[in-house]
């Protein structure tokens, strides 16, 4: 008996057509950092490292099929969609440089409970777990705002990305890319978050704490890391005068 095309569809789960669950910018970067990677696995087997070679190769080759293809299986594990994203969002994006190899500002930042350190909006990041996290928010009048935290991606010395997860009191999501400057200057740290404030009343009150973190207050929050990573000076004295 012949079979249907939904029958041999089901017998082809490789075959199956996937949705579409990153954004156009995700795209552009997983096919930028996919090559990067490749190209740096060659240079290692060029040179007879061939585990690192091999493992770059492999890591850029699932960057490249995500930004072609569109589709990351993680993402659609975890039931991230960021293809179609929600409408009234809030996005803030900056980029600082600093005079550290990725890896050292990576790492600083890889420690969430270091973020408070420097970024003014944030109380408390507390990690839960290998890739959880709850996260607490003040804002103007004492206003405040919680929610956990999952990672989404974890790239030694080149990405970190995040989204809220649950009743979250300001679903949010983001990404910290760590690149080399040009010239040897160091680290150039981009970060994007997109804020998505709920409605009603409580809604509102998120909103004035989303809307606070303005791109303005973000550059300001960059420039604390970069005090703090090169002069390795603390920042409360600063942050109790603002």
């Amino acid at each position: 008996m012949e079979q249907s095309e939904s029958e041999r569809s089901e017998s082809r789960p490789w075959q199956r057509p996937r949705k579409m669950n990153v954004g156009p910018a995700e795209r552009k970067a997983s096919l930028a950092g996919g090559a990067a990677l490749a190209l740096s696995g060659l240079r290692n087997l060029s040179r007879r490292n061939y585990a690192s070679g091999l493992a770059m190769i492999a890591a850029g080759g699932m960057f490249l099929y995500r930004g072609q293809t569109g589709y990351c299986g993680l993402y659609d594990a975890m039931g991230v969609d960021t293809m179609h994203t929600q409408p009234g969002g809030l996005r803030i994006e900056k980029a600082v440089t600093i005079g550290l190899p990725p890896n050292e500002v990576y790492e600083f930042w890889r420690n969430l409970e270091n973020l408070p350190r420097f970024m003014k909006h944030l109380e408390s990041v507390e990690v839960t777990g290998p890739r959880t996290s709850h996260w607490k928010a003040m804002g103007p009048g004492g206003i405040s705002a919680e929610w956990d935290a999952e990672m989404m991606e974890d790239t030694p010395g080149q990405q970190i990305s995040w989204h809220s997860v649950g009743e979250a009191d300001i679903p949010n999501k983001g990404s910290v890319e760590f690149k080399e400057a040009p010239g040897n200057r160091g680290t150039e740290v981009r970060v994007t978050i997109d804020y998505y404030p709920p409605g009603g009343a409580a809604g509102k009150a998120a909103a004035r704490i989303a809307h606070g973190v303005n791109a303005q207050q973000l550059e300001e929050d960059l420039k604390r890391l970069k005090q703090i990573l090169e002069v390795g000076e603390e920042t409360t004295a600063q942050r109790t005068a603002d």
